[in-house]
């Protein structure tokens, strides 16, 4: 978060614009994990088969949010971690039909050489967005080098939330641009949740 007023009003603002527009109907904020979901097990009861199974082998566990571990870790507030991935983990058509440009030809999730391995794909996991200012190029298919580009490619399930983005101002639509640039991944031997553009602490952002 650079030490610009400018741009901080500008990230606060889209962020807010980012809600409006129906955007984190499926770039969900935070997801939360409960039931101590924190803790990786190995093996864990969602191996599949041919893998080892619960019970198979000794367990063993790892809390994420050790912070013996690299980094900064998430942690437990009454039970429950929030992980701000901005993605709801569930597919949706983003494609505005099978003319679209950003459908794949191929439907890699069906068995080879059948109908709907041929018929093509148009549903498409939730991106991440934490992170996503430093993960270029973007969309499903790493085609669009600015944020901007991926944002107007949406359709289907999106076009309403596409065409308010399109409504807004161009002021508007630059503080949403630049929300979204504000969410990066920070270097693993950074101890800040916010750092502005050398890298120092901004221990008061957000602004309450």
């Amino acid at each position: 978060m650079p030490k610009d007023p400018a741009i901080e009003q500008a990230v606060l603002k889209g962020e807010e614009l980012f809600d409006d527009i129906g955007c984190t109907g499926c770039h969900v904020k935070a997801l939360p994990l409960d039931d101590y979901g924190w803790v990786f097990t190995e093996p864990n009861p969602y191996n599949p088969a041919g893998n080892l199974q619960p019970g198979q082998a000794p367990p063993v566990a790892m809390d994420l949010s050790d912070n013996k571990l690299p980094g900064r870790r998430l942690k437990p507030v009454g039970g429950v971690v929030l992980v701000p991935a901005f993605t709801d983990l569930k597919l949706h058509d983003i494609t505005s039909g099978p003319g679209d440009p950003n459908r794949e030809a191929l439907n890699i999730n069906q068995p080879g050489g059948s109908p709907g391995f041929l018929g093509g794909n148009r549903r498409f996991l939730t991106k991440k967005l934490w992170g996503a200012a430093n993960e270029q190029p973007y969309f499903h298919h790493g085609k669009f080098t600015t944020l901007r580009e991926a944002t107007l490619a949406h359709g289907g399930e999106a076009q309403v939330s596409r065409a308010t983005f399109q409504g807004l101002t161009g002021e508007e639509q630059d503080s949403v641009i630049e929300f979204l640039k504000s969410l990066q991944v920070l270097p693993a031997n950074v101890k800040f949740a916010c750092v502005d553009e050398n890298g120092q602490p901004r221990p008061n952002w957000p602004p309450k």
